[in-house]
C-alpha cells in the first residue's frame, strides 16, 4: 500500500493535482491519501503581545480557531472532490496545522512523518504573482526534498502516458525503479525512453588544445564520448527493457527515443514532452555529471512543463 501526501489549498492549480491522481489511479498502486492544508501566518507581533496583554491573547485565540475553521473547511472540500473522482472515503486521510517553518518545510517534514511515497504538489496558487501557498513553494519542495519523490502537477493532464528521461545515471536507473514501483501490474500506458546524447561540453572539462592540432582533440574526445555514451544507454535500455517485462508492460508499448545533443538538455526534454502523447514527465534529480536535473534543466523543466506533471525523484 503506497501512501500519496498532497498539499492542498482552494485553488484551481490544487484542483488539478487531485484530477491528475484520480486519472492515474488505475494504473498506480493502490494507494491511501493523506490531504494537507497549513493554516496561514499568524504576526509574531501578535503573539509576543498575548503574552502580557489579555486583548491580544483573546485576539490570537479567535485567530487560531479562525485559521483551523478555515483548514477544516478546505480539506473537507477537497475530501468531497476526491470522492467524486471515484476515490474511496476511507483512502482520505486529512491534516491541518498553523505554519510553523514555512509551508515547504512543513510539507516536508509532514511528508517523511509519516513515510510518504510521493508528494502531489501544483505548481502555483491562487494566482501566478500572489504565492498564497502553491507558488514557490512547490520548487522549494523540489529542491529540498532529500528523500521523498515529488510530483509537480501543472494544468490539467489528460494522458496517462509516461516520459522516462535516461542519461544512463544511477539517478536514471532509481528514476525507473522508482516508476516500476509505482504502477500495476501490466498498467494500460505507454511508456517512452527518451535520451539526449551527452556533449563534450556535459561530460568533460579538459582542455585539449595545447597537445592537439586545432580541433583535433575536441573531436577525437567527441568520438570517444559518443561511443561511450551510446554503450552506457544501450546496457541501460537492455536493463530496463527487462526490468519492464517482468512488470507485465507489453513491448509494443515501450518505445525508446534518441536526440542528438544539445546544448540545452531541459529544453530538448520539454520538446519532445510537448511534441508526444505525454502526461507524466519522470527525471533522476541529478545525472551523470550531477548537473542533469538540478541546475539549468531543473530551472527549465520547472518553468517550462505546460499541461503535465514532472515526477522528480531523489
Amino acid at each position: 500500500m503506497k501512501k500519496f501526501f498532497l498539499p492542498v489549498d482552494g485553488s484551481l492549480h490544487s484542483t488539478y493535482a487531485m484530477q491528475y491522481m484520480a486519472m492515474m489511479a488505475p494504473i498506480l498502486q493502490d494507494a491511501d491519501y493523506l490531504l494537507f492544508y497549513v493554516q496561514p501566518t499568524i504576526s509574531d507581533y501578535l503573539i509576543e503581545e498575548s503574552k502580557t496583554d489579555t486583548s491580544a491573547m483573546k485576539k490570537l485565540k479567535q485567530l487560531k480557531e479562525k485559521n483551523e475553521t478555515l483548514g477544516n473547511d478546505i480539506l473537507q472540500r477537497r475530501k468531497k472532490d476526491l470522492m467524486n473522482l471515484k476515490v474511496p472515503e476511507e483512502k482520505i486521510q486529512m491534516l491541518t496545522q498553523p505554519r510553523r517553518e514555512g509551508a515547504a518545510r512543513d510539507i516536508l517534514w509532514e511528508a517523511e512523518k509519516v513515510l510518504a511515497d510521493a508528494i502531489i504538489i501544483g505548481r502555483r496558487g491562487l494566482s501566478k504573482i500572489q504565492d498564497t501557498f502553491l507558488g514557490s513553494t512547490s520548487k522549494n519542495v523540489i529542491e529540498h526534498s532529500a528523500g521523498i519523490p515529488v510530483w509537480m502537477v501543472n494544468g490539467e493532464v489528460t494522458s496517462k502516458n509516461i516520459l522516462l528521461a535516461v542519461d544512463g545515471s544511477v539517478d536514471s536507473v532509481k528514476a525507473m525503479d522508482y516508476l516500476l514501483e509505482m504502477i500495476r501490474e501490466k498498467p494500460d500506458v505507454d511508456l517512452t525512453l527518451f535520451h539526449v546524447q551527452a556533449s563534450l561540453v556535459d561530460s568533460c572539462g579538459v582542455d585539449f588544445t595545447e597537445t592537439e592540432a586545432p580541433g583535433e582533440g575536441e573531436a577525437s574526445v567527441g568520438r570517444i564520448i559518443e561511443k561511450a555514451d551510446r554503450q552506457c544507454i544501450d546496457n541501460f535500455v537492455s536493463t530496463a527493457r527487462s526490468k519492464l517485462k517482468q512488470k507485465g508492460l507489453e513491448q509494443d508499448r515501450v518505445k525508446v527515443r534518441t536526440q542528438p545533443a544539445k546544448v540545452n538538455i531541459g529544453k530538448a526534454i520539454a520538446e519532445e514532452f510537448r511534441s508526444g502523447d505525454y502526461g507524466s514527465l519522470v527525471v533522476g534529480k541529478r545525472g551523470i555529471n550531477k548537473r542533469f536535473f538540478m541546475g539549468s534543466v531543473s530551472h527549465y523543466l520547472l518553468t517550462h512543463l505546460d499541461s503535465g506533471a514532472l515526477w522528480v525523484i531523489t
